[in-house]
């Protein structure tokens, strides 16, 4: 049938099978389920996503053995028109009121029963995996399965971007420009910031794009209460000598770009907001002056610790990783205000890496992010965002 959703090329899925099968025989494994569900807007699906191009509404699986083709288990008999259209050409079971038990009988079938089987759960800001229900049916069905924690599977195999999905990740970057753009040019004095969501909307909709961040939320530069945007849009008016403070992802069928910045509403920032400002570029620049095949989260941090000498801290991470959701590796200042789990990271061509200093001043009331999402290419970091760093005034 004609394709009438996005989707990748049969070689890129064949690609990732390959992936996937490398790292089931680096981990000795019989077999994986990778888990989806809808949680974090959707990005949860990453696993289930990635491998069979299907976001189920609800929580999904992929089960697949190293010497077969995966089988996608969609939660609900009526969504499975959809993904007979949506889904790459696999073969597909319903999972109903019995996912357990589906699941049990999808690896029985498969000659699976017993062995090592990897449950790939998905670690995003959270962790997220089988509801305990499904794997307490599933265990009891298949006493001699060893079940054991697989994330890292797919969590390595999706971590190199090819070309073909950094194209996709370029065209969301665009979408993500796009809608900025359109911040900038229609953001009123009054206006409630519950528009401008109407305003991305309507900037990325047409295009086909969707929008999987819109954090946005303003704040009086003389006496400021936020430091990071409201994950909602709020009915506060937009007033004059706000600080609007934004970040935003649009993207196409999951592949978002993301940009950070501030704006001064009604006139120009002050003082203190554009010392922060130029830290935070600063900061940015430096990291992606260092990124590069071979670099380390010690050469980002060293490009980042200037911010200590100027009694700044950081809130949201300097650097996370990027792709259907938010991905390892994160790297952060010894002083940020958040602690995250942080590991030893050597940078290699085709990741996709969010850089965002966000610097918070010394008292924590005043905090400006500058950032974009960028690809490592052979030569160095590659800012796939084209919109221009600068903090503008609006209304």
């Amino acid at each position: 049938m004609d394709p009438i959703f996005p989707r990748f090329s049969d070689a890129e899925y064949a690609r990732r099978e390959a992936v996937v099968r490398r790292e089931l025989a680096a981990s000795g494994l019989d077999a994986v389920i990778a888990v989806g569900d809808a949680g974090s807007r959707g990005a949860n699906q990453a696993n289930v996503a990635w491998l069979t191009n299907w976001w189920d509404p609800y929580p999904a699986y992929v089960v697949m053995k190293p010497s077969a083709a995966p089988v996608l288990l969609v939660s609900n008999q009526l969504y499975l028109h959809t993904a007979q259209r949506a889904a790459r050409p696999i073969e597909l079971r319903v999972q109903g009121l019995a996912p357990g038990d589906v699941l049990a009988d999808c690896l029985a079938d498969m000659g699976v029963t017993r062995g090592r089987v990897g449950v790939a759960a998905v670690r995003n800001v959270g962790r997220a995996s089988m509801p305990s229900h499904h794997f307490d049916v599933l265990r009891a069905r298949l006493p001699d399965v060893n079940f054991v924690d697989a994330t890292d599977v797919f969590a390595k195999a999706r971590l190199i971007k090819s070309p073909e999905e950094i194209t996709w990740f370029e065209r969301g970057a665009a979408l993500t420009d796009q809608a900025m753009e359109a911040i900038e040019r229609e953001t009123r004095v009054g206006m409630p910031e519950y528009q401008l969501s109407a305003i991305l909307h309507e900037a990325v909709l047409p295009a086909g794009g969707t929008l999987r961040l819109q954090f946005v939320g303003a704040t009086p530069m003389r006496d400021p209460d936020l430091i990071f945007p409201w994950q909602y849009p709020s009915m506060r008016p937009l007033a004059n000598g706000d600080v609007l403070l934004t970040e935003i992802s649009a993207g196409w069928w999951g592949c978002s770009g993301q940009i950070q910045r501030p704006y001064a509403i009604g006139c120009a920032p002050t003082d203190e907001y554009l010392r922060l400002f130029d830290l935070a570029q600063r900061a940015y620049d430096g990291i992606i002056d260092v990124l590069r095949p071979g670099a380390t989260d010690a050469d980002v941090r060293a490009a980042a610790q200037f911010l200590d000498d100027e009694q700044c801290r950081t809130f949201d991470v300097l650097l996370h990783g990027w792709g259907l959701q938010i991905e390892d590796p994160r790297v952060d200042l010894p002083t940020a205000v958040i602690r995250r789990e942080l590991k030893p990271v050597t940078f290699a061509e085709g990741m996709l890496l969010v850089v965002q200093p966000h610097v918070v001043s010394e008292d924590g009331r005043r905090a400006v992010q500058a950032g974009n999402l960028v690809v490592i290419d052979a030569d160095g970091a590659r800012p796939l965002q084209k919109h221009p760093m600068n903090f503008l005034t609006l209304g």
